[in-house]
């Protein structure tokens, strides 16, 4: 069973520090709302074999496809529903639409790869389009990687991942959250952990704050990972009381 450390991500993370990762110059250069070292982290972070990777808010896919290339044995689940874009005037999409360029540059960036001499098994990856608030994943093995990049995230959207994502992760496993260099963001993902201690504890937190919320030059819009362990005793407790 694939079990990713403390230690293995110091050492995922200080691989990124310096922008080294499997990752090549195509993948460096896709257009996506993020940065060199945060797409080697990605890769990093998923490169112990048999990993189950999920990743909320996928855009056109630069960090998704980063996290598969190098790593045949990686299995990814993107969830996207294609109706925010910060680089649109009107950023949300109508009611009942979607933006239709995220969906056909996602899907062109990934048609790139089904070529198998291109690092990426396309095979193992599955896309849902559904807003992560209510998706379903209960088809899917349990997640040990999960990069939570949702825009725009506030209290609510928080909640939603504590109540509907983390029941999907193994008992162990390593999150990842954008926008940690806004702190609004930050103090409101904080609080998050501590309203919703109850079905998991940090065990380890590293973070990586950069000068703006677009940096290319660092992890973008700034990042929080952490170590978690969910806490099944409510669940049991419950049963038991149920015999």
């Amino acid at each position: 069973m694939t079990k990713i450390t403390e230690a293995f991500v110091d050492a995922a993370l200080e691989l990124a520090d310096n922008g080294t990762a499997k990752i090549g110059d195509r993948e460096r250069e896709l257009f996506g709302l993020s940065s060199t070292r945060l797409r080697s982290l990605i890769n990093n972070l998923c490169h112990k074999e048999d990993t189950n990777y999920l990743e909320l808010g996928v855009y056109k896919g630069a960090t998704l496809i980063s996290a598969m290339y190098g790593n045949p044995k990686t299995k990814a689940v993107g969830v996207e529903n294609y109706r925010y874009d910060e680089r649109e005037p009107k950023k949300l999409a109508a009611e009942g639409t979607i933006w239709e360029n995220i969906k056909s540059q996602l899907n062109d960036n990934l048609k790139r790869y089904q070529d198998p001499d291109m690092a990426v098994n396309i095979d193992n990856l599955t896309i849902i389009e559904s807003d992560f608030q209510t998706v379903d994943l209960s088809k899917h093995p349990k997640f040990d990687v999960c990069f939570f990049d949702i825009n725009p995230a506030s209290v609510a959207e928080y909640d939603a991942f504590f109540e509907n994502i983390v029941p999907n992760l193994k008992t162990e496993s390593v999150l990842v959250f954008s926008n940690y260099s806004n702190d609004k963001n930050a103090k409101e993902l904080d609080a998050a952990f501590t309203k919703h201690s109850d079905k998991l504890e940090i065990t380890w937190k590293r973070h990586r704050i950069s000068s703006g919320l677009s940096d290319a030059t660092q992890y973008y819009s700034g990042i929080l990972v952490v170590g978690v362990k969910r806490n099944l005793t409510t669940k049991v407790a419950k049963t038991t009381a149920g015999k």
